[in-house]
């Protein structure tokens, strides 16, 4: 077939990237609606568009752009997602990215935001299995895992700032914070697997987890319900007298047995860098 007249810049990458980028392939890519909307005749010949080499049609050298758009993507999400992966399994974690980036392709030159909906994504549309539910708990630990790498720096209060501290003090917690409130033990799940282990699958039990960044590493722990109750009000901007009230229930002990709890929870917190000047 003749080339077609030769297309602007901006129509030719519309057109480049309504072909590559679509799910099933090259080929259906060439007969979508957006890329016969941008150059028509290409639906018919893509040689109009793409000549061919030696050794590969003009579809062929179409379909490795096509494959690689996808297959970098999916080795990204590899990369951010790995017990999901495991849990799921190699073919099936695969198949779920390729449906998210087909519906939530990358708009950015940056990759770091590609997945942020991964979790909701693996939510709406994965079975209803425990293995399911428990790999969408891990998905939301692994996406918060990476915002808080890339969340920005801060410096952590000092002992002698603690000891200021008072009944009306709101406290600044660290931008490198998520907490989470999850239907699986999925932090403890992801532990052992990650030392090795080989766990079932648990029960559902739900579970308080922070992934947090400390310096450079970032972090993951369980949280008690009135620990993570209390981490949450100060995250909110509660004075620290408001939120110790408002977290700490009329049957958690004895005043001792409160100051007790308080200073171990402070304590852990302190060390995890979770308060900033």
């Amino acid at each position: 077939m003749k080339p077609v007249a030769t297309p602007s810049l901006g129509t030719l990458e519309a057109w480049m990237q309504a072909v590559v980028m679509h799910p099933e392939g090259a080929e259906a890519g060439l007969r979508s609606q957006p890329a016969r909307r941008f150059i028509a005749p290409a639906a018919r010949d893509p040689s109009a568009v793409v000549l061919p080499s030696k050794q590969l049609n003009s579809l062929e050298r179409l379909e490795i752009y096509a494959h690689m758009y996808y297959a970098r993507l999916v080795e990204v999400m590899e990369g951010e997602y790995p017990t999901v992966r495991q849990v799921l399994g190699p073919s099936a974690f695969s198949a779920a990215c390729r449906g998210y980036i087909a519906r939530h392709p990358s708009r950015s030159r940056l990759l770091n935001g590609l997945s942020a909906s991964f979790p909701d994504f693996l939510a709406r549309t994965l079975p209803r299995t425990h293995r399911h539910r428990l790999a969408v708990d891990i998905a939301r630990i692994e996406r918060a895992m990476e915002d808080v790498f890339d969340a920005p720096a801060s410096t952590p209060m000092t002992a002698a700032e603690f000891a200021a501290v008072a009944d009306r003090t709101r406290l600044w917690t660290n931008p490198a914070l998520v907490l989470l409130k999850l239907r699986y033990p999925a932090n403890t799940f992801m532990n052992a697997l990650r030392r090795g282990g080989r766990p079932r699958i648990p029960r559902p039990r739900a579970t308080r987890v922070i992934v947090f960044r400390r310096g450079f590493q970032v972090l993951r722990r369980d949280q008690e319900p009135e620990q993570f109750r209390l981490l949450q009000a100060l995250v909110a901007g509660q004075p620290l007298a408001a939120a110790v009230r408002a977290s700490i229930g009329r049957r958690a002990g004895s005043a001792e047995r409160v100051a007790q709890r308080l200073r171990g929870w402070f304590a852990e917190w302190a060390g995890a860098h979770l308060f900033v000047r």
